[in-house]
């Protein structure tokens, strides 16, 4: 692997460790907290969904945190109900559940996660010929090495998110040219938890389509609520475990990352638009063409 940016490490051990807070064993968790210091700052409580997210649920037996972007108005109206799908890990998928994505219309997997992380947990759709897959590591890195990583990174998510967009921006230009590129049917994209790198990218595309920023933070902020229940990943308890006993003064760090405070939202949201203008600004900056920005657009049914 190639030597990563340290700013890279950082922000890619917070994500590890975010996704592995989401999905901790009890024991694991129990574990963090009594490492933590007394002046650990306490997890956020979960937002709640309201009755218009309902319509955002695609229910599913093997995968959690699986929503739409269905009724959310943009700038020039409702984005159509299936042209995104937003998940966490897609291993535990039943046949069922392949039948219901391909019925609704998914044509696209796109994984954010790293090679690792797939061959843990391999993605099931990418041998389904039903579905066309590609994944592309958001955070740069194939394998992460989490003894080496873990000397520095960010003291919340909303920190990571932002370190995020200036040092992982190839990732994201092909991650947008990839979605722009898919002219038919639904695109999913997903990472573990489905909620921080996915977070970001279902971020990005909001603000592009011109949904007010309440409805985007709140998006975000109730993914904590629908990763209730995803099951444990018992290889990365392991390994987070040993980290843990090695370093118990990540433990203070760990406590906040589980959650989706809307406040890192909100910390993402103010540097995307101070230092880039916004979401368009922001795929120009990266690499995007005008053709591209507009062909995202019309998928989010806001090209007039």
């Amino acid at each position: 692997m190639n030597a990563l940016h340290p700013v890279t490490l950082s922000v890619a051990v917070a994500l590890a460790l975010s996704s592995w807070v989401a999905v901790a064993s009890p024991q694991a968790a129990a574990t963090a907290a009594a490492a933590a210091p007394q002046s650990a700052a306490p997890v956020a409580r979960n937002v709640q969904p309201v009755a218009d997210d309902a319509q955002r649920v695609l229910a599913l037996e093997g995968a959690w945190n699986v929503r739409t972007f269905a009724g959310l108005q943009g700038r020039n109206g409702p984005i159509p109900a299936m042209a995104f799908v937003r998940t966490a890990d897609l291993s535990r998928l039943t046949d069922a559940d392949k039948d219901r994505l391909a019925a609704a219309g998914v044509a696209l997997d796109i994984d954010l996660r790293t090679g690792d992380e797939e061959q843990q947990s391999p993605d099931v759709l990418a041998k389904d010929p039903r579905f066309d897959y590609q994944r592309i590591s958001l955070m740069g890195t194939e394998k992460m090495d989490l003894q080496k990583m873990m000397t520095s990174f960010p003291d919340t998510l909303g920190a990571a998110y932002v370190q995020w967009l200036g040092s992982n921006q190839p990732q994201f230009r092909e991650v947008f040219q990839r979605m722009a590129a898919q002219r038919d049917g639904a695109v999913l994209f997903h990472c573990t938890a489905g909620k921080d790198r996915t977070g970001i990218i279902a971020g990005i595309l909001l603000d592009l389509a011109g949904v007010p920023r309440a409805d985007i933070v709140h998006n975000y902020a109730v993914s904590a609520h629908y990763l209730e229940g995803q099951p444990k990943d018992s290889a990365m308890n392991v390994q987070m475990m040993a980290l843990l006993k090695q370093h118990p003064e990540i433990a203070r760090k760990m406590a906040g990352m589980g959650g989706t405070a809307p406040e890192n939202m909100e910390m993402f949201l103010d540097t995307l638009h101070q230092q880039y203008g916004g979401a368009a600004g922001f795929l120009k900056e990266v690499g995007l063409s005008e053709a591209e920005i507009h062909s995202l657009q019309v998928r989010l049914g806001q090209a007039g």
